[in-house]
């Protein structure tokens, strides 16, 4: 009886062990073939279809100090394609910055923080201390451009990666180049005959000039020497400042008043537009919004995040809460102090520090970020009797100019925007809301600063980049997805002689194909985004006509 046991125990771990060893010498077959063949081909084809052209190659030096393997990407691949967990059920996610960054608190966090120890470096430097993982998945870096520090596709870049930050889009982020944009942008609606309705619907910034531009420098100089004379002839009644000067600075840095005290300092440095044409610093003259929206008597501005999930084809979403700040002075147009007139985050927190620490002095400090949403608002505006209590008004109103104003913008600057699904961008938008609830963008800002300010400001935060993190993931899985099923069903019942299939075979056989792969094109339906995704789309443009902008922008003016 024993021996019979111990025979049956012998043939079933027999079948066992050739069944694991045939699983085995598949898996080492499958591996093989993709690292050696199959990954390869897939990596050769990217990089041809690459244009470096377009990034600033330096590939000696790294601000963040990670080695550059030359067979990282076929590694990577190869890993994800073998493991499917790694991209299906976790996040692999790098962030550099540590202390005070609640966006790097979040990954360790929520998520697999790939490279615990790493610092962004003062000064570039040879690349040898970290080892890129080869699980990596989203490069979510606050210095931008790594494609210009490693062979990208190669060292970085891989097919199942995404990085944050879109080459070329300092077309939106540079104060300038916005104001640019947007002058371009509405000049060729009015050379292509669009509607005046159609102008005003895509008009999203004050009237501005641009002082290193000899005819809108001249231009600023005129309208301010009439100001200035209809004010000393009592023709108009002064009621504060008529613009406000911007640097591409961001953060609070570069803004001034043009405030009566300093019109003689301006004028001095361009005598009075003699010297227009020959200063080129960039600086803007911004028409001032006097009579904005007041919240308890404080100037108010909110925020509102967008993120860019892909710039092949572009998709664009926004974040359905918004960041609302409040000024740290109460507001008076005549006012000279800077924090009455401006809610930058970093000018209002310098104003609460030079205050005494009494009580009542930290009550306002944790009054100098409003916990509401834009639904705040429409209460407020309820209680004033300025809207009807039944009105939808946010949703029907506000939510839908901000989006046109914020698809307009990103309109107005893509043309410079790499085009590759690999490359995505977070970005925050100020707006002021003026007393006759109109809207309007005052800047757009890169990298913004994510703050732990109250409890609740942080939980929302924590559920904003979550809500983040699954739109890159969700567009990665559904690449993925689709690469695999390729791999599977075509690429290796392809049959081909030699050893391995020629780059030149498969361009002519699959390579349109495979580039429409490669395009974020949409969401597969088993990564659909969960129902409590605060996020809404706003531009797809795998779509077509106005059905690109969910048909919030009319056909007639697209």
């Amino acid at each position: 009886m024993i021996i019979q046991k111990l025979a049956l125990a012998s043939i079933i771990f027999c079948f066992i062990y050739t069944i694991v060893t045939h699983i085995h010498d598949y898996h080492q077959m499958i591996s093989k073939k993709l690292k050696t063949n199959y990954v390869p081909l897939l990596q050769t084809y990217m990089m041809d279809h690459t244009n470096y052209s377009k990034f600033k190659q330096s590939y000696n030096e790294t601000s963040l100090n990670m080695i550059e393997e030359p067979g990282y990407c076929i590694e990577s691949d190869t890993l994800k394609l073998l493991h499917p967990d790694i991209l299906l059920q976790d996040k692999y996610i790098l962030r550099e910055l540590d202390k005070g960054n609640l966006q790097r608190e979040i990954i360790k966090t929520r998520m697999f923080d790939s490279i615990q120890n790493i610092q962004p470096l003062q000064k570039p430097t040879t690349k040898f201390q970290h080892r890129i993982p080869p699980q990596l998945s989203y490069f979510y870096t606050f210095k931008p451009r790594l494609q210009d520090n490693y062979h990208f596709g190669q060292g970085l870049g891989c097919m199942f990666q995404k990085l944050n930050h879109i080459p070329g889009l300092y077309t939106l982020t540079s104060k300038n180049s916005l104001i640019y944009n947007y002058a371009k942008y509405i000049q060729d609606m009015k050379k292509n005959n669009f509607s005046q309705q159609c102008i005003e619907n895509a008009s999203y910034v004050p009237d501005t000039l641009r002082l290193n531009v000899k005819s809108e420098c001249q231009s600023f100089f005129k309208q301010l020497n009439k100001l200035q004379d209809e004010y000393k002839n009592n023709m108009r009644i002064y009621n504060g400042p008529d613009y406000l000067l911007k640097t591409d600075q961001h953060r609070g840095e570069g803004i001034r008043l043009l405030l009566q005290s300093q019109i003689e300092n301006i004028t001095e440095v361009y005598q009075n537009g003699e010297l227009c044409g020959n200063i080129s610093e960039k600086i803007i003259a911004q028409k001032y919004i006097n009579q904005p929206f007041l919240y308890k008597g404080h100037k108010i501005e909110f925020r509102m995040y967008i993120y860019l999930a892909s710039s092949k084809p572009l998709q664009l979403y926004m974040y359905k809460r918004a960041l609302i700040k409040k000024c740290a002075n109460e507001y008076n147009p005549l006012s000279e102090q800077i924090p009455a007139h401006i809610c930058n985050t970093a000018i209002t927190e310098k104003s609460h520090k030079n205050q005494s620490n009494s009580a009542e002095s930290q009550e306002e400090d944790e009054e100098m970020f409003i916990d509401w949403n834009l639904e705040g608002i429409e209460e407020l505006l309820k209680e004033q009797g300025r809207i009807p209590k039944k009105s939808n008004w946010l949703q029907e109103y506000l939510y839908p100019r901000i989006y046109v104003k914020i698809i307009h913008t990103i309109r107005s600057g893509q043309y410079s925007f790499y085009q590759d699904s690999r490359f995505c961008e977070f970005l925050a938008i100020d707006f002021l809301l003026d007393n006759d609830l109109d809207i309007w963008l005052l800047e757009i800002n890169y990298n913004p600063q994510i703050l732990s300010v109250t409890p609740d400001r942080i939980k929302r935060n924590y559920k904003m980049i979550e809500d983040t993190m699954e739109i890159a993931f969700a567009y990665l899985k559904s690449k993925y997805k689709r690469i695999k099923t390729f791999l599977e069903e075509e690429l290796m019942k392809y049959q081909y002689t030699g050893n391995r299939i020629r780059q030149v075979d498969f361009r002519n056989q699959f390579g349109k194909q495979f580039n429409q792969l490669l395009d974020d094109l949409s969401i597969d339906q088993e990564f659909s985004l969960s129902k409590d995704n605060l996020y809404a789309h706003i531009i797809d443009e795998s779509k077509q006509g106005s059905e690109k902008y969910f048909n919030l922008i009319d056909p007639e003016c697209i």
